[in-house]
């Protein structure tokens, strides 16, 4: 179990957001509810080295993002928790950060 939030705002697109994951990270499907998230990256470049469990896993909520920090990779989890909230504050003037 990795450390849980939830990130909520106003003015949220779900399928913006998946259109943003898709994008940006390297994506795979977890659960039906999940997705796992790594950052693109060739293995010279590589945040962190190679392993079997994805740095973050994700889940597109209605109103923001479900974010799971599995705990190994703090840099590639933050890198990619910033960017999330990045994005979310392109549609809204404020976010919301709970721990689940």
């Amino acid at each position: 179990m990795g450390k849980e939030l939830r990130l909520s705002g106003q003015n949220f697109d779900p399928e913006a957001a998946l259109q943003f994951v898709q994008r940006r990270f390297r994506v795979m499907q977890h659960y039906a509810s999940q997705l796992s998230l790594a950052l693109f990256a060739t293995e010279e470049t590589s945040v962190s080295p190679p392993v079997a469990w994805p740095p973050v896993f994700i889940g597109i909520e209605a109103n923001g993002f479900y974010f799971c920090d599995n705990l190994f990779s703090a840099t590639e989890a933050a890198l990619i928790f910033k960017q999330l909230c990045e994005f979310m504050l392109t549609s809204s003037n404020e976010i919301r950060i709970a721990e689940l």
